[in-house]
């Protein structure tokens, strides 16, 4: 899941988190100095987290191929989804962290850094009002196999309480795995730009066909 975990990342995997500010809810995006702010009108969801899987690539270049996800079975990735989202909800940011792609953490500015951004965000999210109820990843939609690296598209649902009731968020999860779908570590492409995916994906980005962001919809009042 920035995992909408994501769900709660920052650019980049660093902490997003809500502020209230005359009756709406912001959300901030924060990566060393720099700093993003979205405004909703009512709640928008935290994002999970996590991680992209870096290109390193050898020999003769291929191009990316895109496959039907229904031709292909990967137990792993729907258990390692879970289990990050599962280590968020419990506070268990280490393990967040250790389904994160490496290169995301270093450019967060390393993993103590990033761990100190992730807890401090979200704590101060809390005192906001604002908790993470779930993030759930769906079937994959599509497979794209390059240079012996699997990326795998997945739907991401969250659900978020404030204090004006709970809201639900979707859009996307990026799983990447480089041993043949053994282990995988995510991306949440939810909220983030093109620019900003293409810099970390510039040779697989446009065959992935991730799910359009959806705008949260209040389902209770809490």
């Amino acid at each position: 899941m920035e995992f909408l975990i994501t769900r709660w990342c920052p650019r980049l995997f660093g902490p997003r988190f809500w502020k209230t500010r005359k009756g709406s809810l912001h959300l901030v995006s924060k990566v060393g100095s720099t700093s993003r702010q979205w405004v909703q009108r009512t709640a928008t969801a935290t994002c999970l987290l996590v991680s992209l899987f870096a290109l390193a690539c050898t020999g003769k270049s291929t191009s990316p191929t895109a496959t039907n996800a229904a031709t292909e079975s990967y137990p792993s990735l729907a258990v390692q989804a879970k289990e990050v989202n599962d280590a968020l909800l419990r506070k268990d940011y280490q393990r967040v962290l250790d389904l994160t792609y490496p290169k995301v953490i270093e450019m967060a500015g390393g993993r103590e850094k990033m761990l100190a951004n992730l807890t401090s965000g979200l704590k101060e999210m809390e005192t906001e009002g604002v908790v993470l109820l779930s993030s759930t990843a769906g079937d994959p939609t599509q497979f794209v196999h390059d240079a012996g690296t699997i990326y795998a598209v997945m739907p991401v649902t969250l659900k978020v309480k404030a204090k004006d009731g709970v809201f639900q968020s979707e859009g996307g999860l990026i799983g990447i795995s480089s041993d043949g779908g053994a282990n995988w570590t995510f991306i949440d492409a939810s909220g983030k730009d093109q620019k900003e995916l293409k810099a970390l994906l510039p040779r697989t980005l446009d065959k992935l066909k991730l799910p359009a962001d959806k705008p949260p919809v209040k389902i209770s009042n809490g």
